[in-house]
């Protein structure tokens, strides 16, 4: 061979350890070739070849070593240097007995030159540089005749932190000329060997420099960038004056290696601006380069401030997720941050400080290389900035919209579709939860933030009560909100009954709400309040009753409507004494299901016969359908009027008025709309349903004022309909107010326009009149709108909606008292539960599911599976 392999160190500093040795510390390395017969210019000259270095701006000392370390150079002898033609022969000669001294290395540190300084002499080819550069004149630096795109497109062209008594790093020194065979599209790649790492954590922050830091300004104008302090307001110049960024207050200057002075070559030297010089002439063969904006102004700027390190690092991974390139952090301490793209030969950089460890002294943007120089490469599936972090800050405006639902395989398509980046199933989950923190909060805090919330809330909101139960501990037992819109509309302007169900929460701590729900006069959902507990039990819905009953007290005729629930059953009787309690017929009927294993034939008999025992208003009707259970299904019969009863589930046998609320749906559907907000932080559920109520109670008092009927559309459409019947009937008097109605296909009535009754019961319990009610009206020309129920006027509709819900405004702008803002709630004492949260509930006793029809993989039947199949295959063998 006529060539031996050697080891390039380079972008590294020497230290002296402790025991007087040194060690070549930080730096990179790279193999090339040289011929065997190299002397010391023509090593010198291929040395600069392979770093990209123009010898008139700087110049280099070689070192070697007897051994070495490929990764942190620890030295076991004096580095030794490399100054003449004997010291490369013996470096050759050893690089030639590979066996006995493995790969030689060459140590390399840098230093710019100065005006007065002689240049070195190198070997001029076309492969190396583009062309032969002059040096500067000794009265005054000037801008030399070939200026590389790296200076030309960088914000900020040289960068002395990194400089040493050992010289300047290649970060610093920057690549003023390019090889003639380099193409654009390889030197300004955005992206260079992308290495993929699926690891959330940051670096760890270690102690480091103290570095002053001092804020500049940078205004990106197409064409200009000015830093403050540069020209020491002597106004604008094409070559301004150049301070050091770090300078401390004693303005000596300083560098990144343990404080030591800076030589006094590079104080003195003055920085030119590319920008605001000659533009470069290109090449006929290149063209300029598109700027590649990897950290726009909007995004990432010298001068930009960050209250914290990991949030500009957050940041910072972000822009470079969206632009594709990826960047390795060099250095992270308390005081300083510096990082630089993954590939070796390109030159972008990026560079925070802070003055001080304090957590309240910002990190300022001090530097940015703006521009790739990498090749254009392939991104491979995972890069560096491919973490659950970046990708759920970027989908975090997803889940603004509660009812929005982004599940992890739309992450994944999503990602793949616009950044071309392949996510795992675990990726994008993770992704997912880091983006639901962001909007709805962390579910710890959500708990700490419950007084303040409350605070806002009810002084944004007239009337509103609010109660917060914690244990001994200050943990978290049950929470209680009642809207003042709400109850001065159910106090007056609704019918009193209401319906009260629970539901499971979601969330990482799990929990329960429970809400109490009632229906306006237009038959729409009125919610009244929920409560968020930590599990239900007897004790908390004795809480929540207690807490309702201080809100709407004993009112008249009070009826709440429940499914079987002891514990709400235990709770109402105990609290309401005046209230009469009454219980959903669906679930009862669930309960008969379940318990009584019938045919489907027998079934589909015995279903119509108890929903029309249940739906009946007279007392003979209710009889005929009891009789016909009995008749079908002798022991669910029983069932109903000794074990249920009959005065808690039919209406015509309850001792209250229930209208025409006969089950728990209305509660069920609170449920409904809440069933996203269920898998959040507590705290917004609750603004969820005060959202809710803002939006109906506007909505519905604008529709409530533009109806031109008296009754509401719902009731108006009913009474229409019964009237068209009334019209078909006769009506003979009985006494001045009372009528017997026949006729119509209906059954004759009794009616009673005084007391408001008709012996069809529908007038009284219904509180709107029946269609023998209507035609005794009509007969004797009496307005039968005023024998309706209050509740069923538009003018009632709209005093329901009246008082607006008032938003609680962002949290950054609440005004909290000091007592609030001390008082501190934690989780419930019960841990989380390990493994993925449910998202299905748990289906009621008797209720009816659609489950999946199982097809057999064996025999391709239905109703059975491959473990379970017995029926014979036939064989495939001729």
């Amino acid at each position: 061979m006529d060539s031996v392999v050697l080891e390039l160190c380079y972008d590294g500093w020497w230290e002296t350890l402790e025991n007087s040795r040194m060690e070549y510390v930080n730096g990179k390395n790279r193999a090339f070739l040289v011929g065997k017969n190299y002397l010391f210019d023509q090593l010198l000259a291929r040395v600069y070849e392979v770093l990209q270095i123009n010898p008139n701006d700087y110049s280099i000392t070689m070192k070697t070593t007897l051994r070495s370390s490929n990764t942190l150079y620890r030295i076991c002898a004096m580095p030794m240097d490399i100054c003449d033609d004997e010291m490369v022969r013996v470096v050759l000669h050893m690089a030639s007995d590979v066996a006995n001294f493995g790969c030689i290395p060459i140590f390399v540190t840098t230093s710019p030159r100065v005006p007065s300084e002689g240049i070195e002499p190198h070997v001029d080819t076309e492969t190396s540089f583009r062309a032969n550069m002059s040096g500067p004149d000794n009265d005054e630096e000037v801008l030399p005749r070939t200026i590389s795109l790296q200076q030309y497109y960088s914000p900020i062209h040289d960068n002395y932190d990194n400089i040493d008594d050992n010289g300047v790093t290649l970060q610093d020194v920057g690549a003023t000329v390019f090889p003639i065979t380099t193409s654009l599209e390889q030197r300004y790649s955005p992206y260079h060997n992308n290495v993929f790492r699926d690891n959330d954590d940051f670096h760890n922050e270690t102690e480091g420099d103290n570095v002053c830091a001092e804020p500049s300004n940078t205004t990106r104008g197409g064409t200009r960038f000015n830093n403050d302090g540069d020209d020491g307001g002597a106004g604008p110049s094409n070559v301004p004056s150049f301070q050091h960024e770090d300078e401390c207050e004693d303005n000596t200057p300083v560098n990144n290696r343990g404080n030591r002075p800076i030589p006094s070559m590079l104080r003195s030297r003055r920085r030119i601006d590319p920008l605001t010089s000659v533009a470069p002439t290109l090449p006929s063969n290149m063209v300029a380069p598109s700027f590649v904006s990897s950290c726009d102004s909007d995004d990432i700027s010298v001068g930009k401030l960050f209250a914290e390190k990991n949030e500009f690092i957050l940041q910072l991974r972000k822009v470079a997720f969206r632009d594709k390139f990826d960047f390795k952090i060099a250095r992270s301490t308390t005081t300083r941050f510096e990082a630089h793209c993954c590939s070796e030969s390109c030159k972008w950089r990026i560079r925070a400080t802070r003055c001080s460890n304090e957590q309240n002294i910002p990190w300022v943007v001090k530097r940015i290389d703006n521009v790739h120089t990498c090749h254009n490469e392939v991104l491979v599936d995972g890069r560096h900035q491919v973490r659950s972090q970046v990708v759920g800050h970027i989908i975090a405006e997803k889940y603004i919209q509660d009812k929005r639902i982004y599940t992890p395989n739309d992450i994944r398509a999503d990602m793949q579709q616009e950044y071309g980046v392949q996510l795992t199933y675990q990726q994008a989950y993770r992704a997912r939860e880091v983006g639901l923190e962001i909007v709805r909060g962390n579910p710890a805090e959500s708990y700490n933030l419950l007084p303040k919330y409350s605070h806002v809330l009810t002084t944004a909101n007239e009337g509103t009560v609010t109660h917060l139960e914690q244990d001994g501990d200050g943990n978290f037992l049950y929470y209680f909100v009642a809207l003042g819109s709400s109850i001065k509309g159910f106090m007056q302007y609704i019918r009193p009954v209401i319906a009260v169900d629970g539901t499971h929460l979601k969330g990482l701590y799990r929990g329960s709400m429970f809400v109490a729900t009632c229906l306006d006069g237009n038959n729409q959902l009125y919610p009244l309040a929920i409560g968020i507990m930590d599990s239900e039990n007897n004790d908390a819905w004795e809480w929540f009753m207690m807490k309702l009953h201080g809100v709407i007290g004993d009112r008249p005729e009070l009826v709440i409507i429940s499914d079987r629930c002891t514990a709400i059953r235990r709770a109402v009787l105990k609290v309401f004494h005046n209230a009469t309690h009454g219980v959903c017929f669906y679930h009862v009927k669930g309960n008969i299901k379940s318990q009584f294993r019938m045919s489907k034939a027998l079934w589909d008999q015995f279903e119509p016969a108890f929903i029309n025992a249940a739906k009946a208003y007279g007392h003979e009707e209710f009889k005929r359908q009891l009789e016909g259970l009995w008749m079908i299904h002798s022991g669910a019969a029983d069932y109903l009027e000794n074990n249920v009863g009959t005065c808690n589930w039919a209406r015509s046998q309850f001792e209250g008025r229930r209208y025409i609320i006969l089950t728990t749906n209305i509660a069920e559907s609170v449920n409904a709309f809440m069933r996203e907000p269920r898998k959040f932080p507590v705290t917004h559920p609750v603004d969820h349903f005060r959202k809710t109520l803002q939006q109906w109670f506007y909505d519905r008092k604008i529709v409530a004022e533009s109806m031109t009927t008296r009754l509401t559309t719902w009731a108006d459409e009913i009474v229409t309909e019964r009237r068209t019947i009334a019209e078909r009937m006769i009506v003979r008097p009985v006494s001045p107010h009372r009528f017997q109605v026949i006729g119509g296909g209906l059954k004759e009535g009794l009616v009673d326009l005084q007391k408001r009754t008709c012996s069809c019961r529908v007038f009284q319990l219904d509180q709107l009149v029946c269609a023998h009610a209507i035609a005794a009206c009509l007969t004797h020309r009496v307005d039968f709108i005023n024998l309706c129920s209050d509740f069923y006027t538009t003018e009632s509709l709209a005093m329901a909606y009246a008082q607006p819900v008032e938003p609680v405004g962002d949290v950054a702008d609440w005004e909290i008292p000091d007592e609030i803002q001390e008082m501190h709630v934690y989780p419930p004492v019960e841990a989380p539960p390990p493994g993925r949260r449910k998202e299905l509930r748990i289906p009621s006793a008797g209720e009816d599911v659609d489950r999946r029809t199982v097809r057999c993989g064996r025999c391709h039947e239905l109703g059975h599976n491959r473990k379970r199949c017995k029926n014979p295959i036939a064989s495939t063998r001729s």
